[in-house]
């Protein structure tokens, strides 16, 4: 329990910078877009290539296959509540893509790696990313549909060629090298893994850096909710991390990876839920302020999360 606890305050600290050196002008949107730009293409990518051979062996790799299935599933199933969920409430067709979408989907790399490593150390990595292949590929496929069906006069664009690119990011290929360099067991000099280690260790920083700037932005005096707000709050924290707690219990896997799903599946909304809603221009305004509403109701459900598991 000490050690969650100390975990928490440290990633409470580092958003508390970020918070503090924006509100004193020493950052800006303008660094917050820099910082996701570094972590998402650079860190995160090298931070995979380095921790995975370390951490893993053919051996564990091929025990991990059910771990993924258990993703998907508890994805999917978490959707097709949140469906039913919709149809109870008799949410409105224009919100009702973009309320499952947020439900269904987490924040899974750019808060739940960082969050995930602070917690459980770096080896809980290489699971944060069996998590977010289920995550990302059903968002580019069933969660931009979902978004794209409410507004049906928007062209196609996310699908076909452009939704496989999506899949296909950065930190995913980062993933697809690292798990190569372990089936292949091919060792990388070690000035190589010196570089990608130092530059790979800012992911945690800046993405908490980051958190801490969407915090500051946030307007709390103008936020008016409705139930289909609160609906998608207690989906994505309590819903979402349920149905993984149970989905867990058909499998016999590792403890730390049943730490690091639980924990992924109560991270806060995908990001990229608004900006695809923004596209498709299907409530992007709505989707941008439940967005980053989850992120500050994060930071109070982690700690619960990590005391409890």
């Amino acid at each position: 329990m000490l050690n969650s606890f100390n975990s928490v305050l440290t990633i409470f600290i580092m958003i508390g910078t970020g918070f503090i050196l924006t509100k004193k002008g020493l950052f800006t949107k303008e660094t917050s877009k820099l910082f996701s730009k570094i972590v998402i293409n650079v860190s995160l990518p090298l931070m995979m290539i380095v921790n995975i051979p370390m951490r893993f062996s053919k051996e564990k790799l091929s025990n991990s296959v059910n771990g993924i299935t258990v993703a998907f599933f508890s994805i999917i199933i978490t959707y097709i509540i949140a469906v039913w969920l919709c149809k109870i409430l008799k949410i409105d067709k224009s919100k009702k893509g973009i309320v499952c979408t947020m439900i269904a989907f987490s924040n899974s790399i750019f808060i739940g790696l960082p969050v995930n490593i602070a917690l459980h150390g770096e080896e809980s990595a290489t699971y944060v990313f069996l998590f977010y292949i289920a995550n990302t590929c059903l968002f580019w496929t069933m969660g931009v549909t979902s978004i794209r069906s409410c507004n049906p006069n928007k062209s196609n664009m996310f699908t076909g060629i452009k939704s496989v690119r999506k899949i296909f990011s950065p930190p995913l290929i980062g993933f697809i090298i690292g798990i190569t360099l372990v089936l292949v067991e091919i060792n990388l000099p070690v000035f190589i893994v010196n570089s990608f280690r130092y530059i790979g260790n800012l992911t945690t920083p800046l993405s908490m850096f980051f958190i801490g700037t969407i915090i500051y932005s946030i307007n709390f005096k103008n936020i008016k909710l409705d139930a289909c707000s609160y609906m998608v709050f207690i989906g994505r924290f309590l819903i979402a991390p349920l149905i993984m707690f149970v989905s867990l219990k058909v499998f016999q896997l590792p403890v730390l990876l049943n730490k690091v799903f639980i924990i992924e599946s109560a991270m806060p909304i995908i990001t990229q839920a608004a900006l695809v809603s923004d596209f498709y221009d299907t409530n992007s305004d709505y989707a941008a302020l439940l967005v980053g509403l989850s992120t500050v109701l994060s930071m109070l459900i982690i700690p619960i999360y990590s005391l409890i598991f």
